[in-house]
């Protein structure tokens, strides 16, 4: 029988929950304001069949193109020999210490156009590509070659053994990534704006910028609430109900590396030569040329600017990553500890509204600041309160692995010394969890850094951020200038990208 929770846990992660239905009840409430007869003028104008269309095929093409060369560079680095392939293990993860947005301005900078269609989706593609790579990565390190042993001794080809032995064991894998990509493609505004890509998000945030009170923002964001709703549970779905793991005694059995001949070593050289360069070197390249070629021909830099704008960003990226971790924490040791309908339903909440785009979000939280809160009204507690709210499931994922790995035997021998759920917590979990918690705020803090469109709605006008200094200087083709900003970001994000590396998918 499982226990009850506290009344003060209870109570506060009902507390926890309350502002994470204020996108829910934005939508809802400017949607129901147009009527149903204006509703439907507006949704099925040709304009949305357009920006239906060109979301819907980024998603897609994307989401193909990423977990195809993802999967694809963890099978050859996991399980073949070749030269060089310590140096690309770790360069195949270095696309994510440079936001999307900011290799974004360094392919349009070139002397070549890579705007429209192909240009997003293959800058896309190599930006997200790592987020496949590094779990499907992983899922191979802890894979068992019994499966594939039996499947090829009775007479099984290979391609069959992969779809029905290894395929099924990597679903998981795959399955979140796809989840998580196709999410990210659906919602994000900063690198299709750069691109002159028009989708879903670069339309709510036109009409955001035309008129607050404009009913087309709230009935696009509806739209997007309701895909974003349907790749939720299309990848639960796709994940099933089949659990494959090791029954027998003794530890799993990896599979043996192959070392590939000479020719084929130098074709797979030459591939992740090809991605490195085309994910890494392209972008680092051209932001040494601006940051040299601007400092001769450009203006004078300002260094008090920027360090103003360093200091934003390193502030309130800590502050949302510290209140995200601390918020996650009483949410997955309530759902753990103390399973129920409302401890699982408060902590499945955060991951229904990770399927709701941060521009909703940050629209949501203008709304209500303007009509109820105009005292904290573009604050940067309003931008924190917007960060806990956008990535708290992250948090949550990495806090309930590392719970779930800890015995609740300790828990149990406390209780039965007198001591409270508290205490216990605060003595025996909490230290137990530590790598789980540092694990936890470094991915958060690594996307915090990174993060565009709540704190370009969010922060005062006269204040700027890394990032927003970036989209403000490329909006208006200032590379030079806004290459230190993006050099300094591509910096902050590489150092928990290297730690996520070494030990969360070791």
């Amino acid at each position: 029988m499982p226990r009850r929770p506290p009344f003060w846990l209870t109570l506060l992660i009902i507390l926890i929950g309350l502002p994470l239905c204020l996108p829910f009840l934005y939508v809802i409430l400017r949607a129901t304001e147009v009527g149903l007869t204006r509703s439907v003028e507006l949704l099925f104008r040709p304009r949305m069949a357009e920006l239906l269309s060109n979301t819907m095929l980024l998603m897609v093409c994307v989401t193909i193109g990423a977990i195809s060369l993802g999967t694809l560079c963890a099978f050859l680095l996991e399980r073949c020999r070749f030269f060089g392939k310590a140096f690309f293990e770790v360069a195949m993860s270095l696309p994510l210490c440079i936001p999307a947005f900011v290799s974004c301005f360094t392919w349009i900078s070139l002397t070549f156009r890579v705007e429209g269609f192909w240009g997003t989706i293959g800058i896309m593609t190599l930006s997200s590509f790592p987020l496949a790579y590094l779990p499907v990565s992983a899922t191979l390190k802890r894979l068992d070659r019994s499966l594939e042993e039996v499947s090829l001794s009775l007479g099984k080809s290979s391609t069959y053994t992969f779809w029905h032995a290894i395929f099924p064991q990597l679903k998981p894998a795959i399955g979140s990534s796809i989840l998580l990509i196709a999410l990210h493609m659906l919602v994000e505004f900063g690198a299709v704006s750069i691109l002159n890509y028009q989708t879903f998000t670069t339309a709510i945030f036109q009409e955001y910028e035309m008129s607050f009170n404009n009913s087309s923002a709230a009935l696009l964001s509806a739209v997007l609430m309701a895909i974003c709703t349907i790749i939720v549970f299309g990848e639960i779905l796709f994940r099933g109900k089949q659990t494959l793991y090791n029954s027998g005694k003794g530890v799993t059995r990896p599979y043996p590396v192959k070392k590939l001949s000479f020719g084929k070593q130098c074709v797979t050289f030459a591939f992740f030569s090809c991605i490195f360069m085309l994910s890494i070197g392209v972008p680092v390249a051209m932001l040494i040329y601006w940051l040299i070629v601007g400092n001769s021909r450009e203006r004078a830099f300002d260094f008090s600017e920027f360090f103003a704008a360093f200091s934003h960003s390193l502030t309130i990226s800590g502050l949302g990553a510290l209140l995200t971790v601390i918020c996650a924490l009483p949410l997955v040791w309530a759902a753990v500890r103390y399973s129920s309908k409302l401890t699982v339903w408060i902590d499945r909440l955060p991951y229904l509204l990770h399927a709701v785009p941060g521009l909703v979000i940050a629209l949501s939280l203008v709304y209500f600041t303007i009509n109820y809160a105009n005292a904290i009204y573009q604050t940067f507690l309003v931008v924190i309160v917007a960060y806990f709210m956008l990535y708290l499931p992250m948090a949550q994922t990495t806090l309930r692995a590392a719970l779930e790995q800890l015995s609740d035997n300790i828990e149990k021998v406390g209780q039965s010394l007198g001591r409270s759920p508290f205490y216990i917590f605060r003595t025996l979990t909490l230290p137990a969890m530590l790598p789980g918690i540092a694990a936890a705020f470094a991915l958060v803090f690594l996307n915090l850094m990174k993060e565009l469109t709540a704190t370009l709605l969010l922060t005062p006008n006269d204040i700027k951020t890394l990032s927003t200094a970036v989209w403000e200087y490329t909006s208006d083709a200032q590379y030079a200038a806004a290459t230190p900003y993006a050099l300094m970001l591509v910096l902050f994000s590489g150092i928990p990208v290297f730690l996520l590396k070494k030990y969360a998918f070791k």
